[in-house]
């Protein structure tokens, strides 16, 4: 013990009195409090109530064997909107494109594609080599392999078919040799074009279908390395697959999965703390567990995209947009949609403030991105009740009116039919009636989640959907309807060019033609409707509600690609893997994360596309691309006049109009034969993606939210209000936790407490070396 005068000992005694005095008067996070349920550490050692053996479950009882290609995405992850290709379940875009790779799907003529495989004597070299190599005619080549590419493809989705609607183990095990026997197919075809000597000396047509089908993705990998790879997006996705979280409230009832359970609860629970609670544990249990494989999994991702004659994958994902620059022009288009998307983040966070509270939400700072209705904050609509402008002011549902008037199944795809018929194009061939699943059976089980099968063979086109008759499936009907007719109308193109102008296209007509189908100009036409709807606060709450879903599911599409461009460029090591993504979180989407994060989280993992590796950015595109030709066709068919404000965009309906129905079928009848740019100039006269078309759509909205911003003296966007992630939680020497740092003026007592622990430890030192 040293020896402390008497004069000492009253100063010591004074110092501590002020010391405690100012952690009185510190409110701190449940992180520094012993024995709180901290979800960053806490692990949960109940066990799983449920654990299917391979991460894939489709009935939410039965399970099945790992499949060796990219595998099944989970079945129904939005409960409140499984139909939108956005959302993890959905790996193809919507419709089922003539090329499933790298999906799996089969055999089911007589064709023997195992011929062309890598492994036999007889290699798909081989046979096209004795008919075509002497002559050297190469258009001879391409015209025998788009006849027996279609083949292969037609085996393809009909076994995939034959799953998705007869879900079992042999219709998978059919669609996993099918799948497997593609890919080698897809190999042969590569390995002979990449044989062909003087490609750019050749025709542009004839240069760019072999361009195409030199593009096969990872299927370019020697057997050993395919494998590998399969193996490793595999293993993320059982973890995806079988993440379970516990109850909040309950820590007995475990096996708490993303569907149905933890999507509910984001989706509608407004506690801030169990919204905190899950979505911090959904993202331990999911993404964190699956970053060192993720890393291996980018390697020979880019290691595949070389074999394509690409730098790396991000080259390699850029390729169908074909341009230079493609993040460049994609955040072109966004900086034309920002100043909208701030506008609607500074309303929302006010009105968000004014339901947790002002020591929640910062006035200025980014919103906490657990608490917007969603588990990833792609989309907001599930804040809707909570946030919209005039409550009580219902926008149109016409579902209790189809109801009484008898609507079945059928009837919403005869309407969907008869809105393209009304644009000049033809009737549906009777195989399409025939063939297609427009209702649940209920002898057997199936993938519900709705899409468009294209088989390759210029004849049948089917449409799977589990149809119930309300309003938001008599839009989803039209969508899928716009695949269809758009396979159809490309039909007769070679089989490489059946597809989209790029990947965004065939989304962005379906998305169209909704925009049209739901006004209640349209409705009224089908006499869903008895009289027009004109209030301004009934058109605000529509347009609010739709800008929760397009306009803030932007940024959060763009960071998506934007953070993987820079890992697979190599921009970003496995060190900064967490702390960029909320970089670029903060930078684009003005969110952050409601508790402080670390390089041992890997969040993007926790969001399905990123393990399975599938790219996003189409959907970014989409959205923006779906208003520049809804615009067009406004215009074309005389219902929308830029500078007529009793004609606004968002009220125009297409139906019946030929010139816009011409339109379309210039789109469509293209597939990509031709670059995208191209085929939009000759189309609507425009040559980018465009932000201002969605500007225009939401006019009137981004009117009354700029003066509502005004009239409560909001601040328009938002400022960086501290680290949302470290290096290392430990050495940070700062734990974040409980919404701590959302308002800044807890943050400012937290750091005044650190401070003053800093100085007193100076203190003392000095004090006792007096």
């Amino acid at each position: 013990m040293c020896d402390i005068s008497a004069p000492k000992q009253r100063i010591l005694i004074i110092f501590i009195l002020i010391f405690y005095s100012a952690i009185a008067q510190v409110n701190l996070p449940p992180a520094f409090i012993p024995n709180s349920n901290n979800p960053q550490y806490r692990d949960n050692n109940f066990p799983n109530l449920y654990k299917p053996n391979d991460g894939r479950s489709f009935s939410g009882t039965t399970s099945y064997p790992p499949i060796s290609s990219t595998p099944l995405p989970p079945y129904d992850e939005f409960s409140y909107n499984v139909n939108d290709p956005r959302n993890d379940y959905n790996q193809n875009f919507g419709q089922r494109p003539s090329d499933l790779s790298p999906n799996f799907v089969p055999k089911i003529n007589n064709v023997s594609p195992n011929q062309f495989g890598r492994n036999e004597q007889r290699s798909f070299d081989d046979n096209f080599n004795t008919r075509n190599r002497v002559e050297g005619d190469i258009r001879g080549i391409l015209q025998a392999l788009d006849v027996q590419a279609s083949q292969m493809c037609t085996n393809n989705v009909a076994a995939q078919w034959n799953f998705e609607t007869n879900i079992n183990q042999a219709t998978q095990l059919e669609a996993i040799n099918a799948q497997q026997i593609y890919s080698e197919f897809q190999h042969g075809v590569w390995e002979l074009l990449n044989k062909v000597e003087n490609v750019h000396k050749l025709d542009p047509q004839t240069y760019r279908q072999i361009r195409y089908y030199s593009v096969i993705g990872p299927s370019a990998l020697p057997p050993e390395e395919l494998d590998r790879y399969n193996r490793l997006i595999n293993d993320m996705l059982a973890v995806y697959n079988t993440a379970s979280i516990c109850g909040y409230n309950d820590h007995f009832h475990c096996g708490l999965r993303l569907q149905p359970d933890l999507s509910k609860i984001m989706a509608k629970n407004r506690n801030w703390d169990e919204l905190q609670y899950v979505w911090t544990e959904w993202r331990r249990n999911s993404g964190q567990k699956m970053k060192d494989t993720y890393e291996q999994m980018v390697k020979l991702s880019n290691q595949a995209a070389k074999l394509n004659n690409f730098t790396d994958t991000a080259d390699y994902w850029s390729f169908p947009f074909e341009s230079p620059a493609l993040m460049l022009d994609l955040e072109d288009a966004w900086n034309e949609v920002k100043p909208l998307y701030e506008l609607l983040l500074t309303y929302v966070r006010r009105r968000l403030r004014e339901y947790y509270g002002p020591e929640k939400i910062n006035r200025q700072a980014p919103l906490p991105a657990h608490i917007l209705g969603n588990m990833w904050g792609q989309s907001w609509s599930n804040i809707f009740d909570i946030t919209q402008p005039y409550p009580g002011q219902h926008f149109l549902d016409v579902t209790p009116e189809m109801i009484k008037q008898g609507y079945t199944p059928t009837d919403l795809f005869r309407l969907s039919e008869d809105f393209f018929v009304s644009m000049n194009m033809s009737v549906l061939p009777l195989d399409f009636w025939q063939g297609s699943v427009l209702q649940e059976p209920l002898d057997r089980i199936v993938l519900c989640q709705p899409s468009a099968w294209d088989f390759c063979n210029r004849r049948d086109f089917r449409i799977k959907m589990c149809t119930n008759v309300n309003m938001k499936d008599l839009i989803t009907a039209h969508h899928e309807m716009a695949h269809i007719y758009y396979f159809i109308l490309y039909k007769n193109q070679p089989k490489v060019f059946r597809d989209g102008a790029n990947p965004a296209f065939h989304e962005a007509i379906g998305e169209a033609i909704g925009l049209s189908v739901g006004t209640p100009k349209h409705l009224q036409a089908l006499g869903l409707v008895q009289k027009s709807i004109d209030r301004i606060a009934v058109d605000i709450n529509f347009l609010y509600s739709m800008a929760l879903d397009k306009v803030a599911f932007l940024p959060f599409a763009f960071v998506m690609d934007k953070w993987r461009y820079d890992v697979f460029k190599g921009d970003i090591q496995k060190e900064e893997y967490n702390c960029h993504w909320w970089l670029l979180s903060e930078r684009y989407q003005g969110i952050k994360p409601p508790v402080l994060r670390s390089e041992i989280d890997f969040d993007p993992g926790s969001k399905y596309h990123v393990p399975a590796n599938i790219p996003y950015l189409r959907y970014f595109a989409s959205t923006i691309l779906q208003f520049q030709i809804y615009r067009s066709l406004c215009i074309a068919a005389g219902q929308y006049s830029p500078n007529d404000p009793t004609r606004p965009l968002h009220e125009c309906d297409i139906y019946r109009s030929k010139e816009a129905g011409r339109i379309l079928t210039q789109i469509m009848e293209k597939g990509s034969s031709q670059p995208w740019r191209d085929v939009l100039f000759q189309t609507i006269g425009e040559s980018r993606l465009d932000g201002r078309a969605l500007r225009e759509y939401f006019q009137p909205l981004e009117d009354w939210l700029r003066n509502e911003n005004l009239r409560t003296g909001e601040f328009v966007g938002w400022l960086y209000d501290g680290d949302y992630c470290k290096q290392s939680i430990e050495t940070a020497g700062l734990q974040v936790y409980g919404g701590f740092y959302n308002d800044s003026s807890q943050l400012r007592s937290t750091l005044t407490l650190w401070y003053f622990i800093y100085y007193s430890l100076l203190f003392s030192v000095y004090f006792f070396n007096l």
